[in-house]
């Protein structure tokens, strides 16, 4: 009995943990300071590897360090989103994304400050 308890919690922490979205740092009491809806069509039983790069504008003043990162899969795809350089403490950011292969990407980018 031990043993089908132990697998079926073994079970739903995979399933669970399978997810596409990126999430760093915090939102809580931060500005918001870029949204975009990243939409990319799939590339013929191919992988789309595609970046976004952003700089914080000087206009946001002393606290110009990103503060919090969120990348939402909107197709639930096993799509990747990584930070490849800047990201959390620094005021640019590279955001690599990448799809299944055959699929495209859809992503909603959120980033605060």
């Amino acid at each position: 009995m031990k043993l089908y308890v132990f697998i079926a919690v073994l079970v739903a922490a995979v399933v669970i943990t399978d997810c596409s979205h990126t999430f760093l740092g915090t939102n809580v009491l931060r500005q918001q300071i870029f949204h975009r809806n990243v939409k990319y069509s799939s590339y013929l039983f191919q992988k789309r590897v595609e970046y976004l790069n952003f700089t914080v504008p000087n206009r946001f003043g002393y606290s110009s360090s990103i503060q919090g990162i969120l990348a939402y899969d909107k197709l639930d795809s096993s799509a990747s989103a990584n930070v490849t350089a800047g990201g959390l403490g620094f005021n640019y950011l590279s955001l690599r994304m990448k799809s299944e292969r055959g699929r495209g990407l859809s992503y909603d980018v959120y980033i605060f400050a």
